[in-house]
């Protein structure tokens, strides 16, 4: 497979390169205070969450001090793994200094998002239906971002690394429920899934109203999202609009969680008690997005002959039926 490239791309990594003394010296120094720096920029808080699992890889085994900018201070704060957490909205001249970032990446310093653009595409998507991943073997979601630096190794055994924040209103939610129905499960439940990035994850609000109305007799759904997000019928609680160390904690306390491939499920690969339950879409192999603890349900039996990355709308066939992924829901919570 050939690489795509640019004069654009060419000439930045000229640039770059003649900057080699700088970065050197500077990794040197992180290297002499056992620091390791890992970055990103951007919205994507689903992705951003992921570099507390690669903090606590770093930190287990190698003992360095991991310090994390990011967007989403108050997320991946509450990873024991990270050494100091930087929100990049507090960094005086953060523009310039994410270009100072950019020119150090080496040894010790580390973006965690797929350069993309230096191999000459135009998104990550792009990359992926050219298939820039499979010349990378297919690597899962949380290599994938910097497969083309570090090597599967490092990522063996992934889980994700941040701890509840053990909000005393949550704790009181999931403490009442449990009282008044102590033969129910409590599942957290997000109908709205982001889809901005691609429209093709989506199962639809529809749907999950069918697998909420179908087994609400024996799951207390609790409904989160956005404060303006549509809400179910038949949920137990309505929890729309809560911060995201409330979202941390509620699953972490929770049995179950439903939603769109994204942010629940990298949330719940930090709670390996806690089922994280997606449903199948043609979109990305289940494989690329699968922690111990997550269940991908209504599989087809043409599941090796998927050609994934397409940006199309999801169609729902028998395997993912919402009458069958309820069903399944209630086998595999044994009700």
């Amino acid at each position: 497979m050939v690489l795509k490239n640019n004069f654009k791309n060419i000439l930045k990594k000229s640039l770059i390169f003649s900057l080699n003394p700088f970065k050197f010296f500077i990794n040197l120094i992180l290297k002499k205070l056992n620091y390791y720096i890992i970055w990103r920029s951007g919205k994507a808080i689903g992705d951003q969450l992921l570099m507390a699992g690669l903090a606590k890889i770093l930190k287990n085994k190698f003992d360095y001090k991991v310090i994390i900018i990011t967007n989403y201070s108050s997320l991946l704060s509450l990873s024991p793994h990270i050494f100091k957490c930087i929100s990049s909205r507090k960094i005086f001249g953060w523009k310039f200094f994410y270009y100072i970032l950019k020119i150090i990446e080496g040894q010790r310093v580390l973006e965690y998002n797929f350069p993309y653009k230096d191999f000459g595409y135009k998104s990550q998507l792009d990359a992926y239906s050219s298939g820039f991943y499979e010349y990378l073997n297919q690597p899962p979601i949380w290599q994938a971002h910097v497969a083309d630096r570090l090597g599967p190794k490092i990522f063996k055994n992934f889980s994700g690394g941040i701890n509840k924040p053990k909000m005393k209103n949550t704790k009181e939610i999931i403490n009442s429920i449990r009282r008044s129905y102590p033969n129910y499960k409590i599942g957290v439940i997000n109908p709205i899934g982001k889809t901005s990035y691609t429209k093709a994850k989506a199962y639809g609000f529809k749907n999950y109203q069918e697998i909420v109305s179908l087994t609400h007799q024996k799951i207390k759904w609790l409904q989160v999202g956005l404060e303006n997000d549509l809400v179910l019928k038949q949920v137990h609680l309505d929890l729309r609009g809560n911060n995201l160390g409330f979202l941390v904690d509620i699953i972490a306390f929770s049995d179950l969680v439903l939603a769109d491939e994204g942010l629940l499920n990298h949330i719940a690969g930090s709670f390996p008690d806690v089922n994280s339950y997606i449903i199948f879409s043609e979109f990305m192999p289940p494989k690329y997005y699968s922690y111990k603890n997550t269940i991908t349900l209504g599989l087809p039996k043409n599941l090796k002959s998927i050609n994934y990355w397409q940006n199309k709308p999801p169609i729902i066939k028998e395997s993912n039926n919402p009458k069958i992924i309820a069903a399944d829901i209630l086998r595999f919570e044994n009700l």
